[in-house]
């Protein structure tokens, strides 16, 4: 493999390629659909789980030997979408609890969070559910002992120095510092995710 990407043998169908970054994951994973050479793929935040068919694996490897680091774009979309959170009370039930950890008013949390352009890493777990990095990394906030059962959708979390927004209703373990009225997953739309990998994204205290 290429300097900087380990491929790894998870099945008799299955790889999983790591790779430097997000975007880079992101990137690989945008090449490999192009291309059309494996039946799934699948991009995370730090690497690409792919499907193929067990005769083609040569030809998957020699291909993937032939990439380069520097060709996995990591440009970020000049576009920036602002969401709007109601921050703390029933929307963020965890918000007083993450700033009397992190020694920090509301406002003032409030303000990190809403003080810097983020990027969205990664788009998974559920439909929509986005990965949000730019929170600083003394911002490492874990996710809760035991998850709720149920989180409306619109709900902003944290984790380590992540924000995650889930697009729809369902259990989740972030702790909860806000919620969006946003529309982030309409399946109905022919363009179903508001947010994409590599979208840049402005909080905005509502």
């Amino acid at each position: 493999m290429s300097a900087g990407l380990t491929l790894t043998r998870m099945a008799d169908d299955v790889f999983e390629v790591s790779v430097g970054s997000p975007r880079q994951a992101q990137a690989l994973g945008r090449r490999l659909r192009g291309a059309g050479r494996a039946e799934d793929v699948v991009a995370g935040l730090d690497r690409v789980c792919v499907r193929f068919h067990p005769d083609r694996i040569s030809e998957i490897e020699t291909w993937l030997n032939a990439i380069q680091m520097d060709d996995l774009e990591e440009q970020v979309s000049a576009a920036i979408i602002e969401v709007g959170v109601k921050y703390g009370d029933e929307d963020g039930p965890d918000l007083d609890a993450i700033c009397t950890t992190l020694s920090l008013s509301r406002d003032e949390f409030i303000a990190l969070h809403t003080g810097g352009v983020h990027t969205v890493e990664m788009i998974g777990f559920t439909p929509g559910f986005s990965y949000i990095s730019g929170l600083p990394g003394t911002v490492d906030i874990p996710r809760l002992n035991a998850p709720r059962a149920r989180v409306p959708a619109g709900s902003v979390g944290i984790s380590a120095a992540y924000t995650g927004i889930y697009a729809l209703p369902g259990p989740g373990g972030w702790p909860l510092i806000g919620r969006t009225t946003e529309v982030l997953f309409d399946a109905e739309s022919d363009t179903p995710f508001r947010l994409r990998p590599g979208q840049r994204v402005q909080f905005r205290a509502v």
